[in-house]
């Protein structure tokens, strides 16, 4: 019998039927989309009625023939007597079980190998799948991330170890593994131990991560010169911007002065400014002194007149009283005299009392007035509160990448632990505007051990202008104090990819640094150099402005 009249094609359809036990359950996932065929041809009793293959999940009927469980069951839902379709005998939903002795039969059918035509192994169908767990010819997905092949299990060491752009080899620079598709652009692009050349020309190969160090040096760099900040607008390579500010020191100390003066007259500008609010806020704090003397005094006046007009109400009360007792025993004509004298009195102490209202009419003036006075002497100070903050923030302002911050009280705010925030610089009149933050009792891994220094971009009024994500090398440095120029110094730049780079949507970017900057053993007790003096500590800030355009 040929191999192809034993063949069988199991279905989707069949794939889903509903397989009892966890033999079964394989076996369902097996012939789910595999052709299978058997050694000998199949007998009629392993045929299910219905489909017409073998069946999956054996049911017995009343009638004694072997139906798939999928198939009877539908059979049996879609009408209300239905029939066996070999004898048309009535069956019943009570009298069908299941067959476990034909299933057992059938696991014991031998049958090729699914991978047949490469492979010759014959088994039995309960150990058809583990004859495909080991089967040199079964199709297998590679087990490299990122890889989507599907091979056969004899071609896949081969494949894992020479055929696979997704196995990790190792960079022949720093050693670290990467994926043979990612190695070429890690070589070119990233590594920081690949030698590339320098980018000024000057015929050096140097290490990627060394190219910052060697930028700073390098003869054919070109460089502002280092009075641009002054109004020098020479740029060249740095051998001839050295030649330049030699040859040049009399033009530079000439811009120097010039910007010297400009400054100063500023600053005069806004003393003289500070001195004439200083003036009218005194001049307004006399008014409002002499305004409460006058309220105060006409308060008291006022006071004594309510007094009075409340004592004399009551005398006449009771002089009226008196008058009418006389009048009931004398008769009417008795004291004209002396009614008219008192009708007198109550006259001069009405117009007493009408003065009276007038003075409180006039105080109520006077207290709008002075509420109106405060207001405005409010105003004043706020104005001048603003001036002094804006002074003090141009005498502090740099405006050429470097930042000397000066820390006071450092034994104090380093046992606080409080993070310190360093006063706004800028790279140049229109650029990057950026700060500081400094935790001297360290922060996150550094905390209780080191000093930890970050580096925060601020939302500036040129930013629009400016190219993003910001790029621009940064030295990051505690100063030595004594003179013999020892400093703590550790530089970066940027990666394009964090966000603590790119443009501010807020007033702060993310802090971006070293937690771990330098140890407090290091800072307070180095062997050759002075840190901390006079419990005081100096950061320097420097970021290299070469490349930006000055708008």
């Amino acid at each position: 019998m040929s191999a192809e009249e034993n063949e069988c094609v199991w279905s989707n359809e069949q794939s889903r039927q509903s397989v009892s036990g966890a033999r079964s359950g394989e076996l369902e996932s097996l012939l789910s989309a595999r052709t299978l065929r058997f050694v000998e041809r199949i007998g009629e009793q392993y045929m299910c009625p219905v489909c017409n293959t073998v069946v999956l999940n054996p049911h017995q009927a009343g009638c004694g023939h072997i139906f798939c469980y999928q198939c009877i069951r539908v059979l049996l839902d879609s009408k209300s007597d239905p029939k066996c379709p070999l004898d048309h005998i009535l069956i019943k939903p009570d009298e069908v079980f299941q067959d476990n002795c034909c299933r057992r039969e059938l696991l014991n059918l031998e049958v090729y190998c699914t991978n047949s035509s490469s492979c010759s192994h014959k088994t039995t169908l309960s150990h058809l799948q583990d004859h495909l767990k080991c089967c040199e010819y079964e199709s297998v997905q590679c087990s490299n991330h990122g890889c989507t092949e599907i091979i056969q299990r004899k071609d896949l060491k081969d494949h894992l170890l020479s055929g696979c752009l997704f196995r990790l080899e190792p960079c022949t620079h720093c050693k670290k593994p990467y994926t043979l598709a990612q190695l070429k652009k890690h070589e070119q692009a990233v590594c920081p131990e690949a030698e590339v050349e320098c980018p000024s020309k000057c015929g050096h190969m140097i290490r990627r991560n060394k190219l910052h160090e060697h930028t700073v040096e390098c003869p054919e760099e070109e460089i502002d010169c280092s009075y641009r900040k002054y109004g020098c607008i020479t740029r060249a390579k740095r051998a001839l911007v050295q030649v330049h500010e030699s040859t040049e020191f009399n033009h530079h100390v000439l811009l120097v002065l010039e910007s010297n003066s400009k400054l100063e007259k500023q600053v005069e500008e806004l003393q003289q400014d500070l001195l004439q609010r200083h003036s009218v806020l005194q001049n307004h704090s006399l008014l409002v002194s002499s305004l409460d003397r006058e309220v105060t005094k006409c308060d008291r006046t006022l006071s004594a007149l309510s007094c009075s007009l409340e004592q004399q109400r009551e005398c006449v009360s009771s002089v009226q009283q008196q008058l009418q007792s006389l009048r009931c025993v004398l008769g009417a004509d008795f004291g004209q005299d002396q009614l008219r004298s008192l009708k007198a009195s109550l006259d001069s102490l009405r117009q007493r009392v009408d003065a009276a209202e007038v003075l409180r009419e006039h105080l109520g003036v006077l207290e709008q007035t002075c509420q109106r006075h405060s207001r405005l002497l409010s105003i004043h100070v706020e104005q001048l509160q603003s001036n002094e903050e804006r002074f003090r923030h141009l005498e502090s302002t740099s405006y050429d990448g470097k930042l000397i911050w000066k820390i006071r009280e450092y034994r104090r705010k380093k046992e606080s632990g409080a993070p310190l925030s360093a006063p706004p610089f800028y790279t140049s009149r229109s650029g990057y505007k950026l700060s500081a933050r400094l935790y001297l009792g360290g922060d996150g891994p550094g905390r209780g051990t080191h000093l930890s220094l970050y580096l925060m971009l601020m939302r500036g009024d040129f930013d629009s202008l400016l190219p993003w994500p910001f790029q621009q090398p940064v030295m990051l440095s505690v100063l030595d104090q004594n003179g013999t120029r020892n400093h703590t110094t550790v530089g970066f730049t940027p990666d394009p990819e964090n966000d603590s780079f790119h443009r501010p949507r807020g007033e702060t970017n993310k802090a971006a640094g070293y937690p771990q900057f330098v140890s407090h053993a290091n800072l307070e007790a180095p062997k050759n150099a002075v840190y901390v003096r006079d419990d005081t500590l100096f950061i320097k800030i420097q970021v290299d402005t070469a490349g930006l355009e000055d708008l």
